[in-house]
């Protein structure tokens, strides 16, 4: 196997198990941290939530990345964030150390779709929701069919799993408030 592969599997690793000490050996002699790959434009953050398991790497690992200067709304050559992959694992530990760092939930992928709206996928995760909401996730965010808001109460309103998540991005529905007719707008 080639030496590049295999360290970065090295590194894959470290991150995984949040060994800190093998990762500043690894980037201190064997690789650059702030390397983008060529065709995919995936730096480390983006390799790091390529999988699918929601505990790795864990929210330490984020943090060590983004400590190291790495660009947490990078996008890659699909549009994809690390935040839209730490959300599309269900990593809310990662998606968490994002959001904190400055992620932006509102950046869409060549598809159309936000970091806010792979919340379909865990409508469990309210404080994740809401940390997303506070940090200017656009629940009207048009996709080319609907708003992520409008998406989720016509695919998933009847879902008792689904009534806190409406509710809550009811609260930061922007076109609702300026419709209402109590709304007055104020300098």
């Amino acid at each position: 196997m080639e030496k590049s592969i295999m360290i970065g599997i090295q590194i894959l690793d470290a991150l995984d198990e949040a060994d800190f000490a093998a990762l500043d050996k690894l980037f201190s002699v064997d690789a650059d941290i702030n390397k983008i790959t060529e065709n995919d434009k995936w730096s480390w953050l983006h390799k790091a939530l390529l999988g699918f398991d929601p505990q790795k790497p864990p929210r330490e690992s984020i943090e060590y990345l983004i400590r190291h200067g790495l660009d947490v709304n990078a996008q890659d050559r699909y549009g994809m964030t690390p935040l839209n992959y730490a959300m599309r694992s269900k990593n809310v530990a990662a998606a968490t150390a994002l959001l904190e760092a400055g992620a932006d939930p509102n950046i869409p992928n060549i598809d159309r779709v936000t970091p806010l709206a792979y919340i379909n996928g865990m409508p469990e995760q309210l404080s994740l929701l809401k940390l997303m909401l506070d940090k200017g996730g656009d629940v009207n965010f048009h996709n080319g069919d609907h708003g992520i808001l409008e998406g989720v109460k016509k695919y998933s309103g009847d879902d008792p799993a689904f009534k806190e998540v409406i509710a809550l991005m009811e609260q930061y529905d922007k076109t609702a408030k300026n419709n209402s007719p109590n709304y007055k707008n104020e300098p």
